[in-house]
């Protein structure tokens, strides 16, 4: 069982979010870049110690991480790095995500914002023009705005409780484990199928856009070398 290892580079919590944000990502750092492996403990006051922080924080991030599948918490154990996720875990998790989109698409098809559409043009604009690598510094970018992308989507249908169960999927945290060593894949390509349903939904056409969602999130699983199911096909 490894030991906590701190990065002493961890930022001033007035440089980047709030502390808890701060302490989320650095666990899911060294969760990500297997510093943490499956069946590590997470003690919260070595953790608060490193950071010079209270037990709070670190207590909010590891809970957030708990709901988005990467840690476990057992009574008398604490947490523990949870089991990385199975290919049938992960095409479990894209299906669930395709169910999602696709629902949250069809609802928001003919009366998206053209706020909302200039948005989303700009979240994909920024991932176009960044560079990526193959550990969690490198690619943390590309996580974090893919994962605003299809926030903002999922938010068009204007059903918090559909938006609620997209973030509750953990998707995109989830996804880092896998994603290390091998980056996030063609980028150019994710590109075009974003540039895909965002055109979708400025013209308002339904058909397009489901093939569009499902095209997007099929290239997904071949990314991680999963064959595509019929539940994931166009």
């Amino acid at each position: 069982m490894s030991r906590l290892s701190i990065d002493p580079g961890f930022p001033d919590a007035s440089s980047r979010g709030s502390l808890v944000d701060q302490t989320h990502e650095e666990i899911l750092r060294l969760i990500t870049n297997g510093e943490l492996s499956d069946g590590d403990r997470i003690v919260i006051d070595r953790i608060a110690r490193s950071y010079g922080t209270s037990l709070i924080p670190v207590r909010e991030a590891l809970a957030r991480l708990q709901a988005e599948g990467l840690v476990t918490y057992e009574r008398n154990k604490g947490y523990q790095v949870a089991a990385r996720p199975t290919p049938e875990e992960l095409e479990r998790l894209f299906e669930a995500r395709l169910v999602i989109e696709l629902g949250a698409a069809k609802l928001a098809a003919g009366r998206a914002h053209p706020e909302a559409i200039a948005r989303l043009k700009s979240i994909n604009r920024r991932i176009a023009r960044s560079s990526y690598g193959t550990n969690f510094e490198g690619f943390r970018d590309f996580i974090t705005l893919n994962e605003r992308f299809h926030i903002e989507l999922v938010a068009l249908a204007d059903n918090p409780p559909l938006a609620d169960a997209y973030r509750r999927l953990g998707y995109h945290q989830k996804i880092a484990r896998p994603t290390y060593g091998r980056g996030p894949g063609d980028v150019k390509r994710f590109v075009r199928e974003h540039d895909a349903i965002v055109n979708a939904l400025e013209h308002g056409d339904h058909d397009a856009l489901h093939r569009a969602v499902s095209a997007h999130i099929a290239s997904g699983l071949e990314r991680f070398d999963l064959a595509p199911s019929t539940t994931a096909g166009g």
